[in-house]
């Protein structure tokens, strides 16, 4: 029996994250900009995004949000981000953490798509931007789901968990924000991750694997699940209000 791989280091992963991003940037518009209307009731007005990596989702967020901050840890990744954002104003590259944007904030929104299942302190991130986002605004998770998927190709990338929607909901809620949204999202591509991922150990970004998935079934499985929520799904998409604090009552 192949034994399972470990979970590759942060230099590792970053050079194989930065080929993944490469490979969907290219591959797969249509699942692309579906995921950007699932995030976009979180990403208006003055938008922080953790994770930006090359910077392409964060440019795709000026569709609706005004301005992004977009914030990469990685060296490799923050000199793709910057080159990629030099030229438009509207978008403010960071080289680091949630903790080095808090100062260009408050923010009205946040926005966190396939990041957070990478970092091991999941609940304290969500913290964090709690702290950072104005009362009202939303906060968007979209992540991997069921730990039954994870493959060596997720290790490869550094992801430490997938998520079910009840235990991403719950770090939500322990985070102090109210649940707008929880769903699962991407049904056929639950088995399709299963099959190629998991069972025959193959990269799911694979050109030809990829291209032929976003052109066929993205846009079939979009719109029934624009109609419809799955009782599963590939990925987990969870958006959290930060609580209007209660106005004091009026002197008599």
């Amino acid at each position: 029996m192949r034994r399972r791989a470990e979970r590759a280091s942060f230099e590792d992963a970053d050079i194989a994250l930065e080929r993944t991003l490469e490979e969907l940037d290219a591959n797969v518009p249509n699942y692309n900009e579906w995921l950007r209307t699932l995030v976009a009731p979180a990403a208006r007005g003055k938008v922080i995004e953790l994770g930006a990596g090359m910077g392409t989702f964060s440019l795709a967020l000026l569709e609706t949000a005004e301005h992004v901050v977009a914030v990469e840890p990685s060296d490799r990744g923050s000199v793709a981000l910057i080159a990629s954002t030099r030229d438009n104003a509207r978008v403010t590259p960071v080289h680091g953490y949630a903790a080095d944007a808090a100062r260009l904030g408050p923010f009205d929104g946040a926005v966190m798509s396939n990041v957070l299942e990478h970092i091991e302190d999941d609940e304290g991130t969500l913290r964090e931007l709690f702290a950072m986002v104005r009362p009202g605004g939303l906060v968007a998770v979209y992540s991997p789901a069921f730990e039954l998927l994870m493959s060596d190709f997720d290790r490869a990338i550094g992801h430490v968990r997938r998520y079910r929607k009840r235990d991403l909901t719950k770090k939500f809620e322990h985070a102090g924000f109210e649940i707008t949204e929880a769903r699962y999202v991407n049904l056929p591509g639950f088995f399709a991750w299963l099959l190629v991922s998991r069972l025959l150990r193959k990269r799911p970004t694979d050109s030809a694997l990829s291209r032929i998935y976003d052109r066929r079934v993205v846009p079939v499985t979009r719109l029934i699940e624009r109609r419809v929520r799955p009782p599963f799904g590939q990925s987990v998409l969870v958006i959290g209000r930060v609580p209007v604090s209660p106005q004091p009552l009026p002197e008599n």
